[in-house]
């Protein structure tokens, strides 16, 4: 079953139980009252008896009565006088009803004589119950009652009888109208308030389904679904989560298939990386094998290029694997609030003892610390990961001078590593972070790196939750700029 029918038997269900709520409650109240279910005629009849008598319903009552206790015959031969007082009352929308024993001996136009006989009230000589309603073929009046005797002892009454329309007339009449009308208001409501339903929670839920139908068939990028103003809000709520779900959902996907092409890369690359060494050290083995070094001169040659290639191959290794342990954060960074002045003072002594060729120092204001929350480790592979770049590409036929640049620029400590290296063409700039990126079409491994040293740094600096930026200009230079968060 759907939303909008639910809805709707909920609307039709709830008017019905309120009805019927409604009426049992004045049954209940007036079965507790009055000892009887009510009906239209009880209830018309309550309601007569309990209102007060109109000026003309009151002297045509008591003249009649008048005359019933100081003449009672007279009222047997109806004289001129008195049957032009009851015309007088008959021209105020009354009646006028005489009785003597069993038999009627006057009534008003109007009136039936047998109805009247059937439904004529009990004689009470003590006038106790004087006021009530009759009914007359269907139709009821409401009656005031006076009952005497004739000077003959015979019972004699006269009913003074109201003639109005009453609940049964007014239903006879226009009833069907009323419950036409009545229906129609309902009818109309209940489609009014189907139609807001509808605009409101229907028609939004019907559009997000066929969204969802659409993603369902792979559709992701699909026109965003407009809510109205007069959407409900759950339905407003539901929507924007679906949306945003929707982006998550697209951006995750787009991320799933770069992570799918950087894998094929990788594996190509590290495919074209070991292949390569690998190529050569069968080579040179084969040579040996075959006779090919015939001498001890060439023989040592052989050797020690399989030996380089070897090296290069197991750094590729290392390389790879600390790569992809990083990528994967297998690695725990263990932080810790450190002086990165002293830090970097470390690295440099360390880095000079290694490369005594190399003109390498530190440019900060020692006076002032500035603090920093890294691994040590970590942050002095990527350190020296950057070094060991400088050295790679250094210009040939000129030393290398690197200078370690220490300042803080709003609450951002930056270090910048600067050589006068050979530079990067600036077409190459964007994507020196890149896994295996060398920047060299034929990928050649004669400067010894294996494409994994910046990507490395990368990772390290992104897992301190730094960035990193790279200037360069070829023949000249580059400046590699690490930001870190001052603590």
């Amino acid at each position: 079953m759907t939303i909008k029918q639910r809805f709707l038997i909920s609307y039709i269900g709830g008017i019905l139980i309120a009805g019927f709520s409604l009426l049992a409650i004045i049954c209940i109240l007036f079965y507790v009252t009055t000892g009887a279910i009510p009906t239209p005629n009880t209830l018309y009849q309550t309601i007569t008896k309990q209102r007060s008598l109109s000026p003309e319903e009151e002297l045509a009552y008591v003249e009649l009565r008048n005359v019933a206790k100081t003449n009672p015959d007279k009222l047997l031969s109806t004289e001129e006088e008195l049957t032009k007082n009851i015309r007088q009352f008959e021209a105020e929308s009354l009646g006028v009803v005489i009785r003597k024993d069993d038999h009627i001996l006057y009534y008003s136009k109007g009136l039936v004589e047998k109805s009247l006989i059937f439904h004529f009230p009990q004689f009470d000589a003590n006038n106790i119950e004087t006021k009530g309603t009759i009914d007359n073929v269907g139709r009821l009046y409401r009656y005031i009652k006076y009952d005497f005797y004739f000077s003959d002892k015979t019972k004699g009454s006269i009913l003074v009888l109201k003639k109005e329309n009453n609940f049964l007339d007014f239903m006879t009449k226009w009833g069907i109208a009323i419950i036409l009308v009545i229906l129609c208001i309902s009818v109309a409501g209940v489609l009014f308030i189907n139609h807001l339903l509808k605009k409101t929670i229907i028609s939004p839920l019907e559009n997000l389904g066929r969204v969802m139908s659409e993603i369902k068939e792979g559709e992701l990028v699909t026109t965003p679904i407009k809510t109205e103003g007069h959407t409900a809000k759950e339905v407003k709520q539901l929507t924007s989560n679906f949306e945003k779900m929707r982006e998550a959902l697209i951006t995750s996907t787009e991320e799933q298939h770069n992570l799918e092409n950087n894998r094929k890369e990788l594996i190509a690359s590290i495919s074209h990386d070991l292949k390569t060494p690998i190529t050569s050290i069968i080579g040179y083995v084969e040579g040996l094998l075959e006779g090919v070094a015939d001498s001890p001169e060439k023989q040592e040659k052989y050797l020690r290029t399989i030996h380089t290639k070897s090296l290069a191959l197991n750094h590729l290794i290392e390389e790879l694997f600390l790569y992809s342990k990083l990528d994967a954060e297998a690695i725990p960074f263990h932080y810790e609030r450190i002086d990165i002045l002293l830090f970097l003072k470390h690295i440099v002594e360390e880095f000079q003892l290694n490369h005594n060729q190399v003109n390498i120092r530190l440019n900060a204001n020692e006076e002032v610390p500035l603090y920093v929350s890294i691994d040590r480790m970590q942050m002095n592979r990527a350190i020296m990961n950057l070094l060991e770049n400088s050295i790679k590409f250094k210009r040939k036929n000129e030393s290398l001078a690197i200078i370690l640049d220490v300042s803080e620029v709003n609450s951002t400590i930056v270090l910048r590593v600067k050589d006068n290296g050979q530079g990067i063409p600036s077409q190459q700039l964007p994507y020196v972070f890149d896994h295996f990126y060398r920047g060299e079409e034929a990928r050649t491994t004669d400067t010894g790196g294996s494409g994994l040293g910046l990507a490395i740094v990368k990772q390290i600096v992104e897992k301190h939750h730094g960035k990193l930026q790279i200037q360069s200009e070829l023949h000249v230079g580059t400046v590699v700029s690490i930001m870190l968060e001052k603590v």
